[in-house]
């Protein structure tokens, strides 16, 4: 299983994450950790040599042919009608990590991910493509309709 990490991650964070799942040998379900930039071959620039953001549908697009899941908290993704029929074309499944009105901390998105990453994995394996999860800053994990 091949989870990315889309670019409103921290980079480090998914480097960091990353590691930590390739350290977890007692783990059942083994899976893949990438960062989206990474993913799609590296950054891209334009001719002024800034960088330029990777389309949320290049992704979708690349992460069929893996069988992937995207992970994001980007808020174009919790308007999952956008891009419904894009990920049930493609069967691509998502995790939306929900954003807590006003501020949040970068260890709000670590201790989520790290102190329910095991079962989120369980729930994700047991889904067929397309599907959505949401996961919130207490590590609350929930289906969403599709």
């Amino acid at each position: 299983m091949l989870f990315i990490f889309d670019e409103n991650f921290p980079h480090a964070f998914v480097e960091g994450f990353s590691i930590l799942e390739k350290a977890n040998r007692l783990s059942n379900l083994k899976v893949q950790v990438v960062f989206s930039v990474d993913f799609m071959g590296g950054p891209k620039f334009d001719n002024e040599g800034s960088r330029i953001s990777i389309e949320d549908t290049e992704i979708i697009e690349k992460a069929s042919e893996q069988n992937a899941v995207i992970v994001t908290h980007d808020s174009d993704f919790k308007r999952i009608k956008h891009y419904k029929s894009l990920l049930i074309k493609h069967r691509v499944g998502f995790i939306y990590f929900k954003v807590p009105k006003g501020k949040y901390q970068y260890w709000d998105i670590v201790k989520a991910f790290v102190n329910r990453w095991e079962e989120l994995k369980f729930e994700v394996s047991k889904c067929e493509h397309p599907f959505a999860f949401e996961i919130d800053k207490k590590g609350n994990i929930r289906n969403l309709p599709f």
